[in-house]
């Protein structure tokens, strides 16, 4: 009997782990409203290329891909979480969300860069610049780290 039950876990364990990650790709109707929204307002004419669905155990994300080289990722919900130009500088739109010291920061120590990048972290935001640095702050809008 404890045999049984060791291979019943075991089993149960590994369909758990396969099936813990997955990733789709989806058509647009399937991305919460908020995030096309969002997409609508801040990239307007701007086509999705692609939008993955990631779901991992209880979790679901979305990240979508655009004609102009950027991707944004959305939690379950719909709202952003990553936005990522590459090497293309965020629309003012984009920055208008963030704490306005943000931006009023980098224009003032970084001059000749671009915020090609924002994540929402814990404790607040990082910020990617054109050179690669990546700037982070609380959720104040005070500069709390740099890494180069």
């Amino acid at each position: 009997m404890k045999k049984i039950t060791f291979y019943a876990a075991l089993f149960a364990a590994t369909h758990m782990f396969i099936a813990c990650e997955e990733e789709k790709i989806i058509p647009a109707d399937e991305l919460p409203v908020i995030s096309r929204t969002f997409i609508e307002t801040h990239f307007p004419g701007v086509e999705t290329t692609a939008i993955v669905r990631e779901k991992e155990l209880l979790d679901v994300d979305y990240t979508v891909y655009l004609s102009n080289g950027f991707d944004i990722d959305f939690t379950k919900s719909g709202d952003w979480d990553d936005i990522d130009g590459h090497t293309s500088p965020l629309p003012e739109s984009i920055l208008s969300l963030l704490p306005k010291s943000l931006p009023e920061y980098v224009a003032g120590a970084f001059p000749n860069l671009q915020i090609t990048e924002v994540n929402k972290e814990r404790y607040g935001y990082e910020i990617g610049l054109s050179n690669d640095t990546d700037l982070k702050f609380d959720s104040a809008g005070r500069l709390i780290g740099i890494d180069d």
